[in-house]
C-alpha cells in the first residue's frame, strides 16, 4: 500500500508538472558544463529564490492542474464531484459538502512556513469533510477503520508494527 500511495503521488505530481509547468528557456544555462560541487552550488543558486504562488491561488492553479474532462474537479478523497467556484470550501458538515484543499504532507509537520504552505506539488483538491477525517495523520495502511469515505479512503489502525499511531489510507483507486 505504501508503494501504491508514493506511485500515486508520483503521478498525479508528474502529471501536475508536466501540464502546467514547462522550464523557462535558458533556466539551467549557467549550470551548463559543470560538475560536482560546482555544479551543486549553481543549481542550489538557481533555485534558492522560488517564485512562491499564494494559498488563495491554489483555487485558479486547480483550474488548470485538477480539471476533468467533464469541466469538474478531481477530488482525491470522495466520490462526488465538484465545481471550481461555486464548490469551494471552509466549512462543511458532512462529505459532499464541499472541496478544499489537502496537503499530502500536513501543513503542521513544516509550521506553515513557506514556500511548502502553497507549493501546488502536494496540494491537491479534496473534500473537505474526508480532509477533516485525514487531519494531520500519516498516510498507512488501516486494519480495523474507523471511518471510511464514500471511495474507500479510510482512518483508523496501522496495520505495520513500525508505527502504532492512527493512520489514513487513501482509497486504492
Amino acid at each position: 500500500m505504501i508503494y501504491r500511495l508514493k506511485q500515486i503521488l508520483f503521478f498525479l505530481s508528474y502529471g501536475v508538472f508536466s501540464l502546467s509547468a514547462q522550464i523557462p528557456s535558458g533556466y539551467y544555462d549557467s549550470a551548463s558544463g559543470l560538475i560536482g560541487s560546482s555544479l551543486k552550488t549553481e543549481l542550489y543558486n538557481i533555485i534558492k529564490n522560488p517564485n512562491v504562488d499564494s494559498y488563495d491561488n491554489l483555487w485558479l492553479d486547480f483550474e488548470q492542474t485538477d480539471r476533468r474532462s467533464d469541466g469538474t474537479v478531481w477530488d482525491i478523497y470522495s466520490a462526488y464531484t465538484y465545481h471550481f467556484t461555486s464548490d469551494q470550501c471552509g466549512n462543511y458538515v458532512s462529505e459532499g459538502d464541499c472541496f478544499n484543499r489537502e496537503h499530502s504532507f500536513p501543513k503542521s509537520w513544516f509550521n506553515d512556513a513557506s514556500p511548502m504552505y502553497s507549493d501546488l506539488f502536494h496540494i491537491y483538491p479534496s473534500d473537505g469533510f474526508v480532509n477533516g477525517q485525514r487531519g494531520n495523520y500519516p498516510y498507512g495502511e488501516v486494519g480495523t477503520a474507523s471511518y471510511t469515505s464514500s471511495n474507500g479512503c479510510k482512518k483508523g489502525n496501522n496495520i505495520y508494527e513500525s508505527y502504532s499511531g492512527t493512520v489514513f489510507e487513501p482509497a486504492d483507486e
